[in-house]
């Protein structure tokens, strides 16, 4: 490492294989540290070499090609991020995911600084990687070697003991992936942007587009639905080429509307211009059996009702609050169908419920849990 007179001075520093501007949960870590912390940095990949600031944290952009794949993506992001981190000593340093786990665990040993870890969902058991073990072993194995170093936080209980059991660590800290509250009201503006009238029904999906979120179910379902349904998917992701063929192909141009990400800020006003929030995640490995996304807290903060499958996490919240309908992953195409219009037909008794949900399932609720785990 550099002397310390050549290295820049921060409390914290964040690594993430992603960007801030589109993920809630950083974006809600980064808000609430920033009022314990003065200084905070964020090194981060993004489509264009960019330095901003949010809040208490500088934000460093640095540039990946979009078209690299495989090991040579992930090449790429660490002889990139290396130099960067290099220049820095922090108080302590956080990975945002497995992927920054390396980087962030070598230079926490280099400074003798605390390192913590956000398992945002179960990296050593990814849908993605489910027809890959090989690639799935070296990511287990790299979490399996930094985790014992690190202070540990889950988006879930049941995240949180499976990791536990695994790599035989302390119970990690659970920080869910609630988004911050807002009354949030029904509007138009999907409406309006899509050319739909009023009318229309619209089923929503926010997130990844890729296999094992049900977006194919969404898509198919329309065909056991009338006209005044339509699907929107927002989002982006390895399937989103593939999605927006599929309408094509099926002449739902009126019918069904993949449009890409919208940056996070843009993204509840759009969402409560929905009817039905749906979250169709497939059991597809244990981080997906076990899987609490924020999609679905997003939906109840926007005053949305939810059509999930039954998996445990997502069954709780849903049978709890009484703020959708909870489904068997097995479903088919008609029976999703049915459990729409069933939800729709008592939608203004959901919508309730949701707008009584999303006083407890706030990120404000859970912020001092936070800023507690994040003390020296």
């Amino acid at each position: 490492m550099r002397c310390a007179s050549q290295l820049e001075l921060f409390d914290g520093c964040f690594l993430f294989f992603g960007d801030v501007r589109y993920d809630s949960r950083l974006l809600n870590l980064l808000r609430s540290l920033s009022q314990k912390y003065e200084r905070l940095v964020l090194l981060q990949i993004s489509e264009q070499p960019e330095t901003f600031v949010f809040e208490h944290c500088e934000v460093r952009s640095q540039a990946l090609n979009p078209r690299l794949r495989g090991a040579l993506k992930f090449l790429r992001f660490y002889c990139t991020m290396l130099p960067a981190v290099r220049r820095i000593k922090a108080k302590f340093y956080c990975a945002e995911d497995v992927f920054s786990l390396p980087l962030a665990y070598w230079v926490a040993q280099q400074q003798c600084a605390p390192l913590y870890y956000d398992s945002r969902e179960l990296f050593f058991a990814l849908a993605q990687l489910s027809h890959k073990p090989l690639r799935q072993r070296i990511w287990a194995a790299i979490e399996a070697h930094c985790i014992r170093k690190a202070k540990v936080f889950t988006s879930g209980f049941r995240d949180s003991e499976a990791l536990r059991q695994r790599y035989h660590i302390a119970l990690p800290e659970t920080i869910f992936n609630y988004p911050r509250y807002c009354a949030y009201s029904p509007n138009s503006s999907l409406r309006q942007q899509l050319g739909l009238p009023d009318e229309a029904i619209i089923l929503l999906y926010q997130g990844v587009i890729t296999d094992g979120r049900g977006i194919w179910k969404m898509l198919d379902m329309l065909a056991w639905l009338d006209s005044r349904f339509v699907a929107v998917f927002i989002g982006a992701g390895d399937k989103l080429g593939d999605l927006q063929q599929a309408i094509a192909a099926r002449h739902y141009h009126r019918r069904a509307f993949a449009i890409g990400r919208v940056p996070y800020q843009e993204l509840l006003p759009l969402t409560a211009s929905a009817d039905i929030g749906v979250a169709l995640i497939e059991p597809l490995s244990e981080s997906y059996q076990l899987a609490l996304p924020n999609k679905l807290f997003e939906y109840v903060m926007a005053g949305v009702p939810v059509l999930t499958t039954d998996l445990p996490a997502m069954k709780e919240i849903v049978e709890q609050h009484k703020v959708g309908l909870a489904v068997p992953a097995t479903a088919d195409e008609k029976s999703l169908a049915e459990a729409v219009i069933t939800l729709q037909s008592e939608i203004e008794r959901y919508r309730h419920n949701c707008q009584q949900a999303r006083k407890v399932l706030n990120w404000e609720a859970q912020e001092a849990r936070l800023l507690d785990f994040f003390s020296p």
